[in-house]
């Protein structure tokens, strides 16, 4: 079916972090800048959200819970009971063009807390960052512009030895070592690829990620207290072909 004239949609799914067979179902997905925008994740998890073209458009999961199906590749699927976090992806700029692959790896309770324990992570009443977070991948090319299973089986999804900073600037990351466990021993990713800086203070910030023979997309986040950004694959910090030039749904106007 044709968008609406002066809109483009977003579309990917919702599963849970650490738990790729798992699809969040029922969940409410919202947009921080059109606030009267909402679409509701199907039973795999998927879901899409018809946004206004050439604007910026901070799409987020809102906390929920219920019972979701973990799907694994051997055996049948099976229902469990699974309460989830919110979690916002990336600013991107719409510009002319449909979004796929729009996903959400959002954290459930159990992960949620350790994580946050790891890092030391200053939280309200609410469990919620007093400040805000940000984390992304430096993902690899073999998960842009495949399907699910193909993000799933190209586990795990990272390109090792990148560093990223951030304008403007924050004190240096914290990388995920092979186990996805944040280890500040590192200085750079793993083959894990994950990326997070734990404190972040409101603002707008970008990001830029670089290592030796690769080039990456940058990307923003807008964060304000209590938001964990999670540029997650195949957005944020993506790894680039030779001679690629970003998506520019990833580059905000000045």
């Amino acid at each position: 079916m044709a968008n609406q004239a002066g809109t483009v949609q977003l579309g990917g799914r919702a599963y849970e972090f650490g738990h790729m067979e798992t699809f969040i179902a029922g969940a409410s997905i919202r947009i921080r800048e059109f606030p009267d925008l909402r679409a509701v994740t199907d039973d795999f998890g998927d879901y899409r959200i018809t946004v206004p073209d050439r604007a910026r458009v901070t799409p987020y999961i809102e906390t929920g819970g219920g019972t979701v199906i973990r799907r694994p590749r051997d055996g049948d699927p099976f229902e469990v009971e699974s309460h989830w976090n919110e979690i916002d992806l990336q600013t991107f700029f719409t510009s002319g063009k449909d979004l796929v692959n729009v996903n959400f790896q959002t954290p459930p309770d159990a992960e949620f807390e350790a994580l946050k324990a790891l890092l030391g992570v200053a939280s309200g009443e609410d469990g919620r960052p007093l400040a805000s977070v940000i984390v992304t991948t430096a993902c690899a090319r073999n998960v842009r512009g495949v399907d699910y299973d193909t993000l799933w089986r190209n586990t795990p999804h990272g390109v090792a030895a990148a560093t990223a900073v951030t304008e403007p600037a924050l004190p240096d990351p914290v990388y995920f070592n092979d186990l996805v466990i944040p280890d500040s021993s590192l200085d750079q990713t793993s083959i894990d690829g994950g990326i997070i800086w734990p404190e972040v203070p409101a603002g707008t910030y970008r990001v830029e990620t670089t290592s030796a023979g690769n080039r990456f997309a940058g990307f923003v986040a807008t964060c304000a207290p209590g938001r964990v950004i999670n540029a997650n694959p195949p957005w944020g910090a993506y790894q680039l072909d030779p001679g690629e030039a970003p998506d520019p749904a990833a580059d905000l106007p000045s």
